[in-house]
């Protein structure tokens, strides 16, 4: 179980801060079921939103009795939207935040098959009369953050349903399907993919550091189809990845909009005779695709695009008297898993503090938890642990700090991937500091 500290804390915007968290240089990572609000009928989350929508996702239910499968429903005016009637896992990837259409959101994830990799992100605008935006469909996982920490909210998934089956090999050759990055632009779909090149320049080097030029060398000479019994089982497994790790490089400059770059890729490391081939199946893979979804390609950086966002750390003095989350009242959460507000939040000492840094509400929790903890070490912890945490205009964690004890690196990890309710100032997400206590999980 977790709880969070509502109040003053020190605010630090460094590069060791921002890098304080292993996996945020790729905003994506294999969807874990430790971090699902439900999953096969285990969890629940339930929240209502300033405007009287509540928001609810826990086991679907069949003549009173839960099942082993998960649902999401919106609740107001006595009427309920099912926006999820089952599936065998749902999350909450944002509760609150602003993806682009002018108005708070939620947006659930499901997977139909508990094994399954391929997902649907269903997008609802949190208004009185709460109605379906936008689905995406044919990623393996989706979040939706603040890559580079600029006030730019996108939505990272992976294109996996495109390339799935392409050229013989399946989604689980790969280490990571063409990665894409898509933006809401008035309520249009955009890939903004291309203003990630960063990220992608990352995966291509470490994709690169794999591939020895004797395995490259080896995949030159094959026909590049490598059908099975084409060589020898040995052989022809690794020829398969080192296959992979090439069509990978390909879409990294591909995805990020250097087609140039890509095809260089293509004729230096395919075998010659089916580059061609190879080539429109690729291209064609990609329009089939998410790609297929999207209203148009942002290529051009948006203005001010590095440009540090306000991090608040407080909430408003003037608001001391009110209830601190009177926008987003009535948090009921009956999983250890995930955190709840303990008690009255107290107003802290705000003596010469600006009042540009301050908030109306703090982030609150979607989904937190913390590894298990071996045995030895079970039985010795008996108190909170303090982390400070940066967490973004879309609720993701941008940064953590062990505050108390000073060193927990498996407690760090999960935070990495915990969920939160934005801070709130004027009606509108923003970036939050605050420090959060999590206790021993038992």
């Amino acid at each position: 179980m977790a709880r969070n500290e509502l109040g003053h804390v020190g605010i630090c915007i460094s590069a060791a801060l921002l890098a304080g968290l292993a996996g945020l240089t790729s905003p994506l990572s294999r969807a874990q079921t430790g971090d699902l609000v439900c999953n096969e009928g285990s969890g629940q989350f339930t929240d209502t939103f300033s405007a009287g929508v509540r928001v609810h996702v826990g086991a679907a239910h069949s003549s009173g009795f839960a099942q082993r499968s998960c649902e999401a429903a919106l609740m107001f005016k006595g009427h309920q939207l099912v926006a999820v009637p089952s599936a065998a896992r749902i999350d909450i990837d944002v509760l609150g935040a602003d993806l682009g259409f002018g108005v708070p959101v939620v947006a659930f994830e499901s997977w139909q098959s508990s094994h399954g990799w391929q997902s649907t992100y269903q997008i609802y605008a949190l208004k009185k009369n709460p109605h379906l935006l936008r689905t995406i469909a044919g990623g393996d996982q989706y979040r939706a953050v603040d890559a580079d920490f600029n006030r730019r909210v996108a939505i990272w998934t992976r294109d996996a349903a495109a390339v799935n089956g392409l050229d013989g090999l399946t989604y689980a050759d790969y280490d990571a399907a063409p990665t894409m990055v898509l933006n809401f632009e008035k309520g249009r779909l955009i890939d903004v993919s291309a203003w990630y090149r960063k990220q992608y320049d990352q995966q291509i080097a470490q994709l690169r550091g794999q591939l020895t030029p004797a395995a490259l060398s080896e995949f030159q000479k094959s026909d590049g189809r490598l059908t099975f019994g084409s060589a020898p089982i040995a052989e022809w497994m690794q020829l398969r990845k080192t296959k992979a790790k090439v069509l990978e490089m390909v879409w990294a400059y591909l995805y990020s909009g250097r087609a140039d770059q890509a095809w260089a890729e293509l004729d230096r490391d395919w075998p010659p005779a089916d580059e061609a081939k190879i080539k429109a199946e690729i291209l064609a893979a990609r329009a089939k695709g998410i790609e297929a979804q999207v209203a148009g390609v942002a290529v051009k950086l948006p203005p001010k695009w590095n440009d540090t966002p306000l991090v608040r750390r407080y909430l408003m003095v003037s608001e001391a008297s009110a209830p601190i989350r009177d926008e987003l009242p009535n948090m009921d959460h009956d999983d250890t898993r995930f955190a709840s507000t303990e008690g009255t939040p107290q107003q802290p000492d705000y003596q010469g503090t600006s009042d540009d840094l301050a908030a109306k509400t703090a982030p609150q929790a979607i989904t937190v938890w913390r590894p298990q903890l071996p045995a030895t070490e079970a039985a010795q912890a008996e108190r909170w642990e303090t982390v400070m945490l940066t967490i973004d205009e879309a609720g993701k964690v941008h940064g953590a700090k062990m505050v108390d004890p000073p060193s927990d690196p498996a407690l760090l990890r999960a935070a990495a991937h915990w969920k939160f309710i934005p801070a709130f100032r004027d009606g509108k997400p923003v970036a939050y500091q605050l420090k959060f206590q999590v206790t021993p999980y038992r």
